[in-house]
């Protein structure tokens, strides 16, 4: 799909009512069109004259709610404050806390900014599932969180690496999608990490972590680099720059976050990193992945 491109400002200036959210969303349900009915595939429908949340099919006469099977189904939160909050999101890379949510837009309850936020990650985590990483790929363990607080948490980290020449023709690498799993550093999760996201006969480079050397599906190449910091940069460029730039960024913006929480605020981070060199169509993307993600509840977010 062709996604819409616009600058952060003119996002905020255009997200001015309820209607023309409504109206945005309309166009993400049915990927720029404003109606295709899920029954029979017609397109000409009526705007139900009471709720204008509802269109029904002028042939058959189907109605289409526009929450239902989104992540906004059964929120009673605005959807203009929806969009604004997925616009706050997506823009730069530091994205938002839900207390800086709550004072930007004006919301009584820290607890529904802080829900809010938690299912459109859930929608970018769904999203991001669909890809699988091929080619070249970079991948180690990580530990985030603090020894001291009992938070720490071991996470598997994947990057795609592809090759580009630059203008005086050199091959260079640079770095492709990325793929998170929070589990332990053995080779039971990461075999199940490689089956789910990795295409099968992708080339693997990693150290000599016993539990990474031996993966079944794709031919692993790794080198035995210690603890040096040079040797880790240079065999694993684009994985550690992940790492050290996703750790950055929960300290920054969310001052730490708890470990049951962690694969949420990944799946945020990921899916910026992986559509970063198309800012401008970010919001869309995030967007349509609310829009076409399996609902979930607050309950379940909670944990």
């Amino acid at each position: 799909m062709n996604y819409p491109r616009m600058k952060f400002c003119k996002l905020l200036s255009e997200l001015d009512s309820e209607e023309k959210a409504r109206a945005w969303i309309w166009l993400a349900k049915f990927d720029g069109k404003e109606f295709i009915c899920p029954q029979c595939g017609n397109e000409l429908y009526w705007q139900h004259h009471k709720n204008p949340e509802i269109r029904e099919c002028k042939k058959c006469h189907f109605e289409v709610r526009l929450r239902a099977h989104t992540i906004f189904q059964k929120s009673k939160t605005p959807l203009l404050i929806w969009l604004r909050a997925i616009c706050l999101v997506t823009q730069g890379k530091r994205g938002i806390s839900a207390l800086e949510l709550q004072a930007d837009l004006g919301m009584k309850s820290y607890g529904t900014a802080w829900i809010l936020l938690h299912k459109i990650r859930e929608a970018l985590r769904q999203r991001d599932e669909i890809y699988k990483l091929k080619n070249v790929i970079e991948l180690d363990g990580a530990v985030f969180g603090r020894r001291q607080t009992g938070n720490q948490v071991e996470v598997l980290v994947a990057v795609e690496t592809k090759d580009w020449i630059d203008q005086k023709g050199r091959r260079k690498p640079k770095a492709g999608f990325a793929k998170v799993l929070v589990a332990k550093e053995n080779k039971e999760e990461a075999q199940k990490f490689v089956d789910g996201a990795f295409q099968k006969n992708s080339m693997v480079n990693t150290d000599g972590s016993p539990s990474l050397v031996h993966l079944e599906n794709v031919d692993v190449d790794y080198q035995v680099v210690g603890s040096d910091p040079e040797m880790l940069d240079h065999w694993l460029p684009w994985v550690h720059k992940f790492i050290s730039n996703a750790k950055s960024w929960i300290i920054g913006t969310h001052h730490g976050v708890e470990a049951k929480y962690l694969s949420q605020y990944l799946a945020e981070y990921t899916f910026r990193f992986n559509r970063r060199h198309d800012p401008d169509s970010l919001f869309f993307r995030a967007l349509g992945a609310c829009v076409h993600a399996k609902p979930t509840t607050s309950q379940a977010l909670c944990g």
